[in-house]
């Protein structure tokens, strides 16, 4: 039996659709005057970290050694874009109670949905990522918990409405995010992790499909298989018919490459 993974992708495309109509009634702001870049995210410098209204439900991360991670969207009301926030707590024990909203960081969430996902990765850190402007920023806690990284751009960018990151951990420990590509040679993109060395690789083509006039929304299922390497199906952003593919070889660091080159057309939805 493979190793069948859905959980990240329907949490957060259910944060992203319930959180693309918080956007529309959220309270119009002043127009934008503390915008700036860093490493390519938007980041909104003049907001002061107040967490004024939550947008959608919160995605919940399981730790390791059985503790919960949550996060969530909030609105700040002290924001000069109009734009939320990625926020986090933690459970300080299993079980136990969670701490207070903390904001992640000044980098912004949407503006088309305010879409959130993530990981704890195989050092113990936890690893989040949300939609900015089409592509997705990224940032990351030390096993110890403390401040965040500063968002980066993490490079991968649909085209719009092709659906948003999907994050998948092989059985030892090697993460794997996925993303449909705005590029003409493909229609995937992939970035790994290796749980060896704790970095992530450049952004590798996962195949095309076969017709020209189609394109790929967001993995729908991601499953490892008895030898590990890894079956991919996916739905046509804007039809009812799927795809798959399998990594010829399991990613262990080799050069890219461990990706057919092109996708298969389904017979089924579980593309049996």
């Amino acid at each position: 039996m493979g190793r069948a993974f859905r959980r990240v992708t329907r949490a957060a495309a259910a944060l992203a659709i319930a959180c693309a109509g918080a956007f529309a009634a959220a309270p119009a702001a002043p127009a934008a005057q503390s915008a700036v870049t860093a490493g390519a995210c938007s980041v909104d410098t003049a907001a002061q970290g107040v967490a004024t209204a939550p947008s959608g439900s919160p995605v919940s991360v399981p730790r390791a050694d059985g503790r919960v991670d949550q996060f969530q969207v909030f609105y700040d009301s002290t924001a000069t874009q109009g734009l939320p926030f990625v926020w986090h707590r933690a459970q300080a024990a299993p079980g136990g109670s969670y701490g207070a909203w903390e904001r992640v960081s000044a980098g912004t969430v949407g503006p088309k949905a305010s879409f959130v996902t993530a990981v704890e990765n195989a050092a113990g850190g936890l690893e989040v990522f949300w939609l900015d402007h089409g592509g997705f920023c990224h940032s990351v806690q030390g096993p110890a918990g403390g401040a965040w990284s500063a968002p980066e751009d993490f490079g991968l960018q649909p085209s719009p409405y092709h659906g948003f990151l999907v994050l998948f951990k092989r059985s030892n420990g090697t993460l794997i995010a996925m993303a449909s590509s705005s590029k003409p040679d493909r229609s995937m993109e992939s970035r790994t992790r290796l749980s060896s060395d704790g970095a992530w690789g450049p952004v590798a083509a996962m195949g095309k499909v076969t017709d020209e006039f189609a394109g790929l929304s967001q993995p729908d299922t991601v499953t490892e298989l008895p030898d590990r390497r890894l079956k991919v199906t996916a739905r046509e952003w804007n039809r009812d018919r799927y795809w798959q593919i399998t990594e010829a070889v399991p990613n262990d660091g080799l050069p890219s490459g461990w990706w057919p080159a092109q996708w298969q057309l389904c017979a089924t939805r579980e593309c049996a």
